[in-house]
Parts: structure tokens; C-alpha cells; sequence
């Protein structure tokens, strides 16, 4: 019985050394198994398989070989801008562009490698079945590329110049043509810049360029090619004073091309008839009496220019009569101005511009209107004197005739009542 029971207890104790070893094995192995995982797959010098940066798969990449390869295919390359046939370009070192390439494939690299080896595992079998895509995103000195962009703006950019007309005193013609203002639409390149470093598509761009046209055109210029109408009356020289009045106010209304639909202001552009305007001391009408004033003069040519003004059928939109007849235009035709707020204005009607000029000199003066030919019409000033409560009273009138002289149609101007001398 001893010796069965020997046998027994041997056996009993070989079981329980065969499970420790077993286990023991078990331990061993599956220790090295999850250490063998871990080193290959979640703490390895590669990236976890099934990422992608940009669309460029990294999977199984170290960090050298990843940024090689995003390098190599994500290179920032030059902008390039045109515009009417001019290439302009941006190199990326101009404005310091580059793509956060080391940055992307570090948080490749790290995203089975965080600090909670739950999440590592998790991810790494995630990516059995899904993928990860990360984007690069540019970076750039918004400064540098605004200067840049200063740049190919200020060899863009062309000013705005209206187109001049000049008129000689003997009736010679000339312009000088307008030039049409050019300038780049800053805010939309930039957009489109913007939209190039984002995409990595570096294909030209078209400029935007805005173009501004100049208010007198070449076309209009060139339409001012005839004589609409002219006036002329004269002057004694003998007072100095007065002679320098007409002078400069039919200096300061004269070269003065007046664009369709535009109003003319004699008031505006003599200034007022002050001594700092340059004015002088000449006899003037007040409330029906010869006095002397500064200015005395200028209505001479405010009223030398109705006249032609009249001839010329444009339309009066500001004229007042003096108090007394006037010695240098017959009656209904004269316009008084002041600096109390009586004014002569006129406006231009037609679809061309027209040209005022007035030339002084050895006691005449003439007014001129220049114009398109298509806007020359044959007219013909009518005045009707009448009495009102005993006081000399005209009415004036523009007629518009034909080629031939016939009556077209007549147009009412103005009414002028004058006042009787005072003795």
C-alpha cells in the first residue's frame, strides 16, 4: 500500500510541475507575443499602416522617408499672374510659402503613439478597416505677398486722363486724346492666390484689371470741330481799370469745355469782385445809377457771351437784365451779374461737348462757342420792345430757321424790364 501511495503522490506532484511549466510557457509566450505586437506595430520607428497625408499614402514610412516623399510631390512652385499677354511672377521664397509637411507627418506618426496605450490599440485596429487622412495647410507672410502684389498693381496701373481740347484765338483746333484708367483689382487676386496655395494647383491666373474711363473721351474731343455761335461788342481803353476787369474775367470764362447736360456758372468762375481777386475800381450800375465799384466791367462780358450763347441755341437756365439799358448790347440782350447772388448760367444740351472761348484785345471783345457740326443749328435772335407802366420792356427770342432762312420754330428766353436814368 506504501509504495501505491508513493506513486500516487509522485504523480500528483509531476501534474502540478507540468502546469506551472505549462503556465508559465503560456506567460512567457503571450508576454512575448503583445511586446513582439507593440514593437512591430504600435511603438515601431513607421508610421501605422493606412494613413495618408494629402492623398499620398505614408503607411509603414519613417518619419525621413514621409517627408522625402511629401516633399518631392508638395513643392511650392511660382505664382504666376498675366494679364494682356505680361507675366508677372511670385516666387515662393518671395513671400516665405511653404506646406507644414514635418509637422503633418509628425502627427502621423504619433497617432498610434499617444500617451494611452488603449487608444493606441484601438486606432490600430480602426485603421484595419478605415483610413486617415490628414491635409497639409500652407503657410506664407501675408506682408511679403502684399508688397508683391504693390508691385505687379503700381506697373499695371495707368491714371485716368480726360481728353483736351484746344482753340486758338484764330480759331485753330486741337486735342490731345484721353488715356483710360487701368488698375488692379488687389482684393481679387489676392483671393485667387489665396485659392492656388490652397489647392497646390499652380496654373496661371488671370488678372483682374478694373478700368476706369476718362469723362472727356478722344470721340468727344474730336466732335468739338466747328463754330456754333459768336458774339462780339466793344470797349473804350481809356479807363485802365476797367479794361483789366473785362481782361480777367473773360480770362477766368474762357477755355471752358462744358461736357452734355453740364451747366455753366459765370459767378463761380470770375470769383467774387474783391481787390484779393485781382478786381479794380470801374463804373458800375447800382439800382439804376452809374457808380464806381469793383468790377465794373465784368457784366460786359457776361452779356458779350449771352449773345453768343443765344446763337448758339443752347439753353439759358440763369439771366438777369440790368437796371439801365445797356451801351454795348441792344435791349433784351444784355446779362447782369453781381456778387449779391445774380447769376448768368446756362447749360449744354446737346449729346457732344461745347467749347467757350473769349478773346480781348484793342477794345473788342468776342465770345465763341465751339461744337460738333451736327449740332449747328441756323438761328436768329428776336426781341420785341414793348412799354410796362411806362417803362422801356423787351421780350427775347431764339428762332430756329432752316438752310433756306424759313421759319422753324421760335423759342421764348427772357423778359427784361429797364428802369429810367436818373438825373
Amino acid at each position: 500500500m506504501s509504495k501505491k501511495r508513493s506513486k500516487k503522490t509522485e504523480t500528483k506532484k509531476q501534474k502540478k510541475r507540468n502546469i506551472v511549466i505549462f503556465t508559465m510557457i503560456v506567460l512567457f509566450m503571450g508576454g512575448f507575443t503583445i511586446d513582439h505586437f507593440n514593437q512591430t506595430y504600435i511603438y515601431s520607428n513607421t508610421i501605422a499602416n493606412n494613413i495618408f497625408i494629402e492623398g499620398i499614402d505614408v503607411s509603414e514610412l519613417t518619419k525621413e522617408k514621409a517627408v522625402q516623399l511629401l516633399s518631392e510631390k508638395n513643392t511650392p512652385k511660382d505664382i504666376t499672374l498675366k494679364y494682356e499677354g505680361n507675366t508677372y511672377k511670385v516666387p515662393p521664397n518671395e513671400i516665405d510659402l511653404k506646406y507644414n509637411i514635418q509637422e503633418s507627418v509628425n502627427e502621423a506618426y504619433n497617432y498610434t503613439k499617444t500617451e494611452s496605450y488603449f487608444d493606441n490599440v484601438k486606432r490600430y485596429f480602426d485603421l484595419k478597416e478605415n483610413k486617415h487622412e490628414l491635409e497639409l495647410t500652407p503657410s506664407y507672410d501675408e506682408t511679403k505677398l502684399s508688397e508683391a502684389i504693390q508691385k505687379i498693381s503700381d506697373s499695371i496701373k495707368v491714371e485716368t486722363a480726360n481728353a483736351k481740347v484746344w482753340i486758338s484765338d484764330t480759331g485753330s483746333i486741337s486735342f490731345s486724346p484721353s488715356t483710360t484708367g487701368k488698375e488692379l483689382d488687389i482684393v481679387k487676386t489676392k483671393e485667387a492666390i489665396y485659392d492656388t496655395i490652397k489647392s497646390k494647383k499652380y496654373e496661371e491666373i488671370q488678372l483682374k484689371v478694373n478700368l476706369k474711363e476718362p469723362k472727356v473721351s478722344t470721340e468727344n474731343a474730336k466732335s468739338v470741330n466747328t463754330l456754333l455761335g459768336e458774339y462780339k461788342t466793344t470797349f473804350s481803353t481809356k479807363d485802365p481799370n476797367r479794361v483789366e476787369n473785362i481782361r480777367l474775367s473773360s480770362k477766368r470764362t474762357s477755355n471752358i469745355l462744358l461736357m452734355p447736360g453740364e451747366e455753366f456758372s459765370y459767378n463761380d468762375l470770375i470769383l467774387a469782385t474783391t481787390k484779393s481777386n485781382g478786381y479794380k475800381n470801374a463804373p458800375v450800375i447800382l439800382n439804376g445809377v452809374l457808380v464806381e465799384g469793383l468790377g465794373g466791367g465784368v457784366c460786359q462780358v457776361s452779356s458779350t457771351l449771352f449773345n453768343a450763347v443765344l446763337y448758339s441755341g443752347l439753353d439759358i437756365t440763369s439771366r438777369s437784365n440790368h437796371s439801365l439799358k445797356s451801351s454795348y448790347v441792344p435791349v433784351g440782350r444784355d446779362a447782369m451779374v453781381n456778387d449779391s447772388g445774380t447769376n448768368f448760367r446756362f447749360k449744354n444740351p446737346y449729346s457732344n461737348p461745347i467749347y467757350v472761348k473769349t478773346t480781348v484785345g484793342n477794345g473788342v471783345l468776342i465770345s465763341k462757342i465751339y461744337g460738333s457740326s451736327s449740332d449747328k443749328k441756323n438761328i436768329s435772335i428776336k426781341v420785341d420792345e414793348f412799354t410796362q407802366n411806362g417803362l422801356e420792356a423787351a421780350k427775347t427770342y431764339i428762332q430756329y430757321k432752316d438752310d433756306n432762312g424759313n421759319l422753324l420754330s421760335t423759342k421764348y428766353v427772357a423778359k427784361s424790364v429797364y428802369k429810367k436814368p436818373k438825373k
